[in-house]
């Protein structure tokens, strides 16, 4: 009778809480860690997505004001020289810095930005003329009517006919160019309507008065004193010898650490990427202002790269769970059995 209460009590509640635990323990080794974050974003795909095929576009589209068909391969040049890796690493780096210090209750504010400080340092220094002759070159011959210089609204960039660039550059553009690069904001919003989406969802609050990953660690504890409470339980309600005991122990944890260990094996095959790429496929990223279709490929590489650290986690936690059900069933096997009174 005993050994059905203690069935009925494993299969409702000690093999859900058991594998809820270990899931949540998987889940909280990376989503917590700040260089999860950082390792899976610094990678030349995601560089490549986000820099030289979103931001340096955009910047020669919108904040140059060139005309359709323009030759700006030598300013994209520049542009890329100076948003290179180490700028991409350091923004990463400096997003994920206010990220958690906003989370963990460090700091009252946060918004998601792209400082763009050093692009016009840059441009105003050592990368001035180099910028400035290959902005010369791209820009075409003013068309009639049209006024020279670096264009606006309702007009694009031109230079005045028969003038040589290098004193087209000198005479005209250098003296300008803190003028037009002052017109650039110092940072670029990721999400335009952030103060919108941060008013009405109220993350910080998980647990009132606690920052979220506190929250998160607490309600990680607290579940798994319940899961091992209810696990221990069981076995002594199982039987009365310990011989039995530990082997109910061990079995009951080596099942859900099985299916642990199994979504740490899934991870690393295409099912997860297959059914990523099926939803990104079908999602609408043109409402986006800064990366519009171009963050679906840049999501698509973020899972990618996060993949392997998921999978570990998964594996690590299972494998070692695994390990211990083992110990408890060969210490069950080797405890001797009690002689009948």
């Amino acid at each position: 009778m005993r050994k059905l209460i203690a069935i009925i009590f494993t299969a409702i509640l000690v093999f859900p809480l058991l594998l809820a635990t270990q899931a949540i323990i998987s889940v909280g080794s990376f989503t917590l860690d700040r260089q999860f974050y950082i390792d899976t974003l610094d990678n030349e795909s995601v560089y490549e997505n986000i820099i030289t095929d979103t931001m340096v576009p955009r910047i020669l589209n919108s904040g140059l004001y060139l005309p359709v068909g323009a030759n700006t391969s030598q300013i994209q040049d520049v542009l890329e020289s100076i948003l290179d890796r180490e700028y991409f690493k350091s923004q990463v780096g400096d997003f994920m810095d206010n990220l958690f210090g906003y989370v963990q209750g460090r700091q009252d504010e946060f918004t998601p930005v792209i400082d763009l400080t050093p692009l016009k340092t840059s441009l105003l220094g050592e990368k001035q003329q180099e910028f400035l002759t290959a902005l010369a070159t791209a820009m075409p011959v003013c068309e009639p009517g049209q006024t020279p210089g670096f264009g606006g609204a309702g007009q694009s960039a031109c230079k005045p006919e028969g003038i040589p660039d290098e004193l087209l550059v000198e005479s005209y553009l250098k003296p300008i160019l803190p003028l037009a690069i002052a017109q650039i904001p110092d940072q670029l919003p990721l999400v335009e309507n952030w103060e919108e989406l941060e008013s009405y969802r109220n993350y910080r609050s998980y647990i009132p008065g606690m920052a979220v990953p506190a929250s998160l660690l607490l309600s990680a504890i607290l579940l798994a004193i319940l899961s091992l409470s209810l696990w221990y339980l069981t076995a002594v309600i199982a039987d009365e010898t310990w011989r039995v005991r530990l082997q109910w122990l061990g079995w009951t944890l080596m099942i859900p650490s099985g299916l642990i260990f199994l979504i740490g094996l899934a991870t690393l095959s295409n099912i997860p990427t297959f059914w990523a790429n099926y939803g990104l496929d079908r999602a609408q990223f043109s409402a986006n202002p800064l990366f519009g279709p171009a963050l679906r490929e840049t999501l698509r590489e973020i899972i990618r790269g996060a993949v392997p650290r998921v999978s570990s986690a998964f594996l690590m936690i299972g494998g070692i769970s695994g390990a211990i059900a083992l110990g408890l069933i060969f210490w069950g096997l080797m405890t001797p059995k009690q002689n009948p009174d």
